[in-house]
């Protein structure tokens, strides 16, 4: 179990880490503490993943829509709002929010299956802490916090827009154990060693240096606790986004090998996705 004084100290430590994600994103910072304020000038986050890409960062591709949703991206909003800080999305934040709670998408990505599969295989208990990362308006935020009652989640996104949907959520449902966090391009801004689980649906390839990226999760996690991946599988699918912007399966193992973690286990549950369970690589491996 959890103590209660831990629990207490990393809800105070997000509190002071919301604030400062507030700010706009550094475009050069990968942070040196979880504690670091970012600067002014934002950077982007998309990069296009050709087969031919290693890994390394490439072009932002903010122009293009891969949601195979016929959101087509523009210079700003229809109504007039601020475009979309995920430059990987379309500009229309409505929209985009729209979409990524349909129920055609909720169907394709089995949000309360998911869950059980993550409570299972990391080893989760009522008190456990999860991060999910690019949250999105929360559909796997609603199951996830059933399972952890008496512990708490992270719900990061970049876009605010995203986060505003997801609190309307949680005073709809009435849940008071989850945690929205407004993350900078280059840090989710969560405390060191606080996450029994983090959980990344749909968002590896949005990740600009996604070894460093990777690499800072690590030291996010708890002693024994899991980075677990929801990624669309390689090549072009009837859903999700072209091939040319996901990071091939090969590029995405190597990258997670060299930023410290090793492949716990691989589930078929989705016929669109990989699903994978990361632990900290061991020791003398």
């Amino acid at each position: 179990m959890r103590p209660l004084s831990t629990c207490v100290s990393l809800l105070l430590s997000v509190g002071v880490l919301t604030l400062a994600s507030c700010q706009a994103p550094s475009r050069n910072s990968v942070e040196t503490t979880s504690f670091q304020l970012p600067s002014a000038e934002p950077v982007a986050i998309a990069a296009d993943h050709s087969p031919a890409n290693t890994g390394g960062p490439t072009a932002p591709t903010s122009e293009e829509d891969h949601s195979r949703h016929q959101l087509d991206p523009a210079p700003e909003a229809a109504n007039g709002t601020a475009p979309n800080r995920d430059l990987h999305g379309p500009r229309d934040t409505a929209l985009y929010v729209e979409m990524l709670q349909s129920d055609t998408r909720i169907r394709e990505l089995k949000p309360e299956l998911v869950a059980q599969n993550l409570f299972e295989h990391a080893g989760l208990s009522r008190d456990s802490v999860i991060a999910d990362i690019g949250c999105g308006p929360g559909i796997f935020v609603w199951p996830f916090a059933k399972l952890i009652p008496d512990g708490f989640l992270f719900a990061v996104d970049v876009e605010p827009a995203q986060l505003d949907a997801l609190r309307e959520g949680l005073l709809a449902r009435k849940v008071e154990n989850v945690v929205p966090v407004l993350a900078s391009y280059s840090t989710p801004h969560l405390p060191v060693a606080s996450c029994d689980a983090i959980f990344i649906a749909d968002t590896y390839h949005h990740f600009e240096d996604r070894a460093a990226y990777m690499a800072l999760l690590r030291r996010r996690l708890a002693p024994g606790g899991y980075l677990v991946l929801l990624e669309y599988k390689d090549g072009d699918l009837p859903v999700g986004p072209p091939a040319k912007h996901k990071v091939l399966k090969e590029v995405r193992h190597a990258e997670l090998v060299s930023a410290g973690f090793e492949l716990d286990r691989e589930l078929s549950t989705h016929i669109f996705h990989d699903f994978e369970f990361w632990r900290l690589r061991r020791a003398g491996q």
